[in-house]
C-alpha cells in the first residue's frame, strides 16, 4: 500500500473515531430521505444516499440562485472539474474531470449522447437550453464505461431538463458590456395529460478581443404525454445557430477569421414501468474561413438507440440491463485542398450492460457491473465494483473500482496522409483503472459534506506524434497515473445556501516523469446564495485553480469571482417582475486557461424579466 492511500485510511480511521465518540453508537430505525436524488451514476433514479460513487449534483435552486447564464456557467465551479475555455461564450468551452482529457468525458442530456466521433468533444456552449428548463446537472466523477461505455474514461455529465407541470411564462432582455444582448421568451403548459416548454432566444456580443464577435440563435422545447399511470412518453428538439469571429491566439491572431456552428438534436423518450427507451439523433456543422488559408467544412451524425430495464429479485436484489446501439459519421472537408480532407467515414457501436444493487444487510449495499462493448474491430469488458457502508448518524463510508477506455476519434483513425501528417488506422482504445475511497456525512435538509480519495493509472493514451521527420501521427504510447483528494461541505438554512471545496491533484506522465501540461493542482472554490429580504437574491461565485506549470507560459494560478444582485417585485396577481445585475470577473483579473487565450475582463450585464 502506497503513502497516499496510507494517509488516506489515517485520517478516515480518525474521522470515524471522533465522530463516533459525539455521536454515539445508537442507529435510527428509518433513515430520512434527502430531497435530491441522482439518476446518471446507477442509470436509475434513487437517493443520493444510496450512492457509492463520487457524485455532485447541481439543483435547480442552486442554478435559479447563482450568476448562471448557460451550462458552462453552472459547471465551472464544480469539485474536480476544469473548463477549458477559448474566450468568450462565443468561443469553445470544453470539460475536464480529475486531470482527465476533454475526450474522455461524456456529456449527455436527459441521457442522449453528445460528444461527437469527428473529434470526441463537446462544446458546452452550443448547449443552448435555458436555465429555467434544467431540473438539475449531475456531474459522475470517476471511470464509468462498466453503465456508459466509451467516452466515460473520465466520468459523465448529465444535464437533466423539467418536465414542465404548471403555466408560466418568461420573458427577458439583458445588456451589459463589450454590448452583450440577450433576449428570451419562455413558456410551458400542462395541460391534462400532455405538457410542453418552448423557449426562444438570441444573444449576440460585439466581443473583448478584436474578431471576437458572436450571435446565438436557438429554439429548444419539449413535449411530454402521460399515456397512462405507468407510461410516460416525451419528445425533444434543441436547435441552434450561432455566427462568431474567430481571433485566434495571441501569438497567431486570425482578425478576419469566422465560424459558423449548428446543432440539431431530436430525441423521443420512452417509459412503462422500469423500461426506459431512448431514441434520438444529434447533428452538428461547423463551417471555418480564415480568408486566404483556410476553408473547413465538418459534419457530425449520431444517432442512437438506447434500452434498459430493472427488476427486483427478492427482496435484496436490483438487476438493471440494456443495450446500447450507436451509428456514428463523419463529413470533413477541406474546401481549398481536398486532399486534407478525411470526407465520409462512419461507424456502427453496440454495447450491452448488466448491474446489479445487492442490499446484503441494511447498512451494507454491494454494486457490481459491467459492460461489453464491440466497436468494429475491437471489443471490450469493462467491470466495475462499488460498496458502501452505512454508519450511525447517517454517516456512509464508500469504495468503488473500476476500469474506462476511450475509442479513438475518426481524426485520429482516417486523417488523410498529406505528407506532414496521417491518422493511424491500427490505433487502439485509451485504457485506464481507477480506485476511489470515500466517507460522506449528510445532516438532513441542512446539507452534507465528503471526503474522497482517488487514484487513476491509465495506459494507451493517444498522442500525436513525430514518428518520422516532419510527418506527425497518432500512437498509443503514453501511460498516466493521476491521484487526489476532493473535499466538499454543502449548507442550506432558511437564508442561505452555500458550498465549499477543495481538490488536490498530483498527476504524472509515466513516461516522460513530469507532471501532466494544462492539469491543476490545487482547486479552491466557493459559492454562496444569501436571501436577506423577501424576493432578493445575492450569490457570489469564486475559484482559486493553480495548474502545473509544465513549459514556458503555460496557464499558472488564478482567482475568479463571480455574482449576481437580483430582486423580484410583484407586480400584480398574475405578473412578477425581476431586476438584476450579473457580475463577470468582478476583480477584473487577467488570466487563461487555454495558453495564450485570454479570458474576457471584467463584465456586467443588467437584466429585467417578467414572468406570468
Amino acid at each position: 500500500m502506497n503513502r497516499f492511500w496510507m494517509m488516506f485510511l489515517s485520517l478516515a480511521c480518525s474521522l470515524f473515531t471522533i465522530y463516533c465518540s459525539v455521536v454515539g453508537a445508537e442507529e435510527k430505525t428509518a433513515r430520512l430521505e434527502l430531497g435530491e436524488v441522482v439518476v446518471t451514476a446507477t442509470r436509475i433514479e434513487g437517493s443520493v444516499e444510496d450512492i457509492a460513487q463520487d457524485v455532485t449534483i447541481i439543483t435547480r435552486k442552486q442554478i435559479e440562485s447563482g450568476s448562471y447564464e448557460n451550462v458552462s456557467d453552472v459547471v465551472k465551479n464544480v469539485t474536480g472539474l476544469s473548463l477549458i475555455e477559448y474566450g468568450s461564450h462565443g468561443a469553445t468551452a470544453s470539460v475536464k474531470l480529475r486531470g482527465s482529457t476533454s475526450e474522455q468525458v461524456l456529456v449527455l442530456i436527459d441521457g442522449k449522447r453528445l460528444n461527437k466521433p469527428g473529434d470526441g468533444q463537446v462544446n458546452l456552449n452550443t448547449i443552448t437550453i435555458p436555465v429555467e428548463n434544467i431540473e438539475r446537472i449531475e456531474i459522475l466523477r470517476g471511470a464509468s464505461s462498466a453503465l456508459y461505455g466509451a467516452d466515460a474514461m473520465g466520468g459523465v455529465i448529465n444535464v437533466i431538463t423539467r418536465i414542465p407541470d404548471k403555466p408560466i411564462t418568461t420573458i427577458s432582455a439583458s445588456y451589459g458590456r463589450f454590448a452583450t444582448r440577450n433576449l428570451g421568451i419562455n413558456t410551458s403548459r400542462k395541460i391534462g395529460d400532455a405538457g410542453f416548454y418552448l423557449s426562444v432566444s438570441k444573444e449576440s456580443s460585439e466581443g473583448f478581443r478584436t474578431n471576437s464577435d458572436y450571435d446565438i440563435d436557438a429554439v429548444d422545447t419539449k413535449f411530454t404525454y402521460d399515456l397512462s399511470k405507468d407510461i410516460h412518453a416525451d419528445l425533444t428538439i434543441d436547435y441552434n445557430h450561432k455566427d462568431a469571429g474567430s481571433p485566434g491566439s495571441t501569438t497567431w491572431t486570425t482578425p478576419s477569421a469566422i465560424q459558423t456552428d449548428e446543432n440539431f438534436l431530436l430525441g423521443i423518450g420512452l417509459k412503462i414501468k422500469d423500461t426506459v427507451l431512448k431514441l434520438y439523433s444529434h447533428n452538428s456543422r461547423i463551417d471555418y474561413v480564415n480568408p486566404g488559408s483556410e476553408d473547413n467544412t465538418h459534419k457530425n451524425y449520431v444517432s442512437g438507440l438506447d434500452l434498459q430495464h430493472s427488476i427486483t429479485l427478492g427482496s435484496s436484489n436490483l438487476l438493471t440491463g440494456g443495450i446500447e446501439l450507436l451509428a456514428e459519421a463523419v463529413d470533413s472537408r477541406d474546401n481549398l485542398y481536398s486532399f486534407n480532407s478525411i470526407g465520409e467515414q462512419s461507424r456502427t457501436r453496440k454495447g450491452v450492460f448488466l448491474q446489479n444493487e445487492t442490499s446484503i444487510s441494511e447498512k451494507i449495499l454491494l454494486t457490481l457491473g459491467a459492460r461489453y462493448d464491440d466497436i468494429g474491430d475491437d471489443s471490450r469488458i469493462s467491470p466495475k465494483a462499488s460498496f458502501l457502508v452505512r454508519l450511525p448518524g447517517r454517516t456512509n463510508v464508500t469504495f468503488s473500482a473500476g476500469k474506462g477506455f476511450r475509442v479513438p476519434t475518426m481524426n485520429d483513425i482516417f486523417w488523410p496522409d498529406t505528407g506532414w501528417a496521417a491518422g493511424n488506422p491500427d490505433i487502439k482504445p485509451e485504457k485506464s483503472t481507477e480506485y476511489e475511497a470515500g466517507v460522506q456525512k449528510f445532516f438532513g435538509d441542512m446539507g452534507s459534506a465528503r471526503l474522497v480519495a482517488f487514484e487513476k493509472k491509465s495506459r494507451d493514451l493517444i498522442q500525436w506524434q513525430e514518428t518520422s521527420p516532419w510527418r506527425w501521427t497518432p500512437v498509443n504510447v503514453a501511460k498516466a497515473r493521476v491521484s487526489g483528494v476532493e473535499i466538499e461541505g454543502k449548507l442550506h438554512i432558511k437564508i442561505a445556501d452555500a458550498g465549499l471545496s477543495y481538490t488536490f491533484m498530483d498527476t504524472k506522465d509515466l513516461d516522460t516523469g513530469e507532471k501532466i501540461r494544462f492539469s491543476s493542482r490545487h482547486q479552491l472554490r466557493g459559492t454562496t446564495s444569501v436571501y436577506p429580504i423577501k424576493g432578493m437574491t445575492v450569490s457570489l461565485e469564486g475559484s482559486y485553480v493553480s495548474n502545473y506549470v509544465v513549459q514556458s507560459r503555460d496557464p499558472g494560478s488564478y482567482f475568479v469571482l463571480d455574482g449576481k444582485l437580483g430582486q423580484k417585485v410583484k407586480l400584480s396577481d398574475n405578473v412578477t417582475g425581476e431586476v438584476f445585475i450579473t457580475g463577470k470577473n468582478i476583480l477584473d483579473r487577467e488570466f487563461e486557461t487555454v495558453k495564450d487565450y485570454p479570458m474576457p475582463p471584467q463584465q456586467f450585464i443588467a437584466g429585467l424579466n417578467f414572468i406570468f
